[in-house]
């Protein structure tokens, strides 16, 4: 749409004719005079103001370009369409058929470069009822060139064969054709309402099942099963580690010592404050907040923060975040930033840190006010106390153990011993790890016998201390490396040999 009546131009020698022929007075060179916009030329620059005819333009704004611009892009209809609305209105057919002339169509590709399954299963998800263009055209596979970005840019529509319940979705199809990505999934199919719907059960809002794939970095709010607690989660990490409660999951010494010792002191604390409730929190979490004195931040800074350790990284990495932290929080108007040392998971060290820092002061209390032991039993619950209830249960095997609960038998014993402290279980790792040296040396004791005097001992060990033999040499003679091994008092050579061995030539 012409929306400029008329503009402003100057005489020049080169249009002085052509506007007296209009019927305009010649004045002098460089002198501006006003032009109604149907008498310019058709190689006029002037400027005119237009906007788009298109009802469904998304920029009903003007636009300021030069007339002969105005008249090349002047539609048949005598209506001008901005570059988008051309495209959208016209460009569409005529340019898949260009791309077509010049290279193959995508069911032809498909056919040339897939196996005839996956060229089957990729074709038949291609949706007949969305591909249409902006009139009303069917776009089928034979109608597209490889190449083809989609429709408005965005994609070809492909439906899911295995849910049909499932809405279609626009898919690359150029970018499958270069391999930079795959469309064969449905993304919906990677929903965890399909592929672990039996996370269910830890999701306050049951729909974010139906909101996030598995891979997902969106946090959700998840419960703990055994003690209710609501906890923010990422649905990667939900799918990778299931929910991981600070009242009572397992590790994380510190954060639960210190969880107990504040439900003892606070009707209301918060852990783990994060964006959703302080949006300047930002991508920082922290560990408790009272809603005290301003606001009360807790960190509990365990043996990471303070040396350096390959499986957290740099040490000067960890204390520049731990800095950011603390001056976003004291920017934000939180007047009582406390950091506590944690680098010890044991209750002495950590009771000492909190009684000489201002938490006493700030929440006004004593150390006798602290059932201290309950704070470290309940620091100690969850894992530990289910092995310890395993042990008790009358599985006494620490491998056992180890492979009930996926973790190494150092860890079982390390929990065993905080449970035999804690007087959960009557474990004693000693005895324990004597009764297990015993039984992997009889299970690697090879038996020997004497062909001499034909004693027959367990292990090669027990026959060396017998006659003061190394044993090495008693091995060798079973191996026929030499003739005997060791004498008696009276000279007679001893001749040695693997008591399974001796058992098989008695049979033959």
């Amino acid at each position: 749409m012409l929306v400029s009546r008329t503009v402003m131009i100057n005489w020049h020698p080169r249009n002085k004719a052509w506007y007296e022929n209009k019927g305009y007075v010649y004045t002098k060179i460089g002198d501006e005079f006003e032009v109604k916009v149907e008498d310019l030329s058709d190689g006029s620059s002037a400027s005119v103001d237009v906007k788009c005819d298109c009802q469904e333009c998304n920029s009903q704004i003007l636009h300021n370009i030069p007339w002969q611009n105005y008249n090349r892009y002047l539609h048949e209809d005598n209506k001008y369409y901005c570059k988008q609305c051309v495209m959208i209105l016209y460009g569409g057919d005529k340019g898949r058929k260009t791309k077509l002339s010049k290279g193959k169509s995508f069911k032809k590709w498909c056919y040339e470069n897939l196996s005839k399954k996956m060229e089957d299963y990729i074709l038949e998800r291609w949706d007949y009822n969305k591909n249409i263009d902006r009139n009303g055209k069917l776009i089928t596979p034979n109608d597209v060139a490889f190449g083809s970005t989609g429709i408005n840019n965005k994609g070809y529509w492909f439906k899911c064969l295995e849910h049909p319940e499932h809405t279609s979705e626009q898919k690359s199809i150029c970018s499958f054709t270069n391999g930079k990505q795959s469309f064969i999934d449905c993304s919906q199919c990677n929903m965890i309402n399909i592929t672990h719907p039996n996370l269910s059960v830890f999701l306050v809002n049951k729909d974010d099942m139906f909101k996030y794939s598995m891979g997902s970095k969106n946090m959700i709010l998840t419960k703990c099963l055994e003690c209710g607690h609501n906890k923010e989660t990422r649905v990667v990490d939900l799918v990778k580690f299931g929910v991981r409660c600070p009242r009572c999951s397992s590790g994380h010494y510190p954060e639960k010592f210190l969880f107990s010792m504040l439900e003892q002191l606070c009707e209301k604390f918060q852990t783990q404050l994060s964006k959703t409730t302080f949006k300047w929190c930002g991508k920082y979490k922290y560990d408790f907040y009272i809603d005290k004195m301003n606001g009360i931040i807790i960190e509990a800074m365990g043996l990471q923060h303070y040396e350096e350790n390959k499986l957290w990284g740099s040490l000067l990495k960890i204390q520049k975040n731990d800095k950011d932290k603390e001056n976003l929080a004291k920017a934000n108007e939180i007047s009582n930033y406390l950091i506590l040392d944690c680098r010890k998971s044991e209750l002495e060290w950590i009771k000492n840190n909190v009684m000489q820092s201002k938490l006493p002061q700030l929440l006004n209390f004593k150390e006798e006010d602290i059932d201290w032991i309950q704070c470290d039993k309940y620091a100690r619950t969850g894992i530990t106390k289910k092995i310890c209830e395993v042990w008790n249960s009358g599985v006494t095997n620490v491998l056992e153990i180890a492979e009930i609960f996926k973790i190494n038998s150092v860890t079982v014993r390390r929990h065993l011993n905080q449970g035999f402290l804690l007087e959960w279980t009557n474990y004693n790792g000693q005895e324990e790890i004597n009764k297990n040296f015993k039984i992997i040396h009889e299970k690697n004791s090879v038996k020997v016998i004497c062909l001499t005097t034909n004693e027959i001992f367990n292990s090669q060990s027990d026959a060396s201390r017998k006659y003061n033999i190394n044993k090495t040499s008693i091995s060798s003679c079973c191996g026929k490396k030499r003739k005997s091994a060791g004498k008696l008092e009276d000279g007679t050579k001893l001749v040695w040999e693997y008591y399974d061995k001796y058992l098989e030539k008695q049979q033959k």
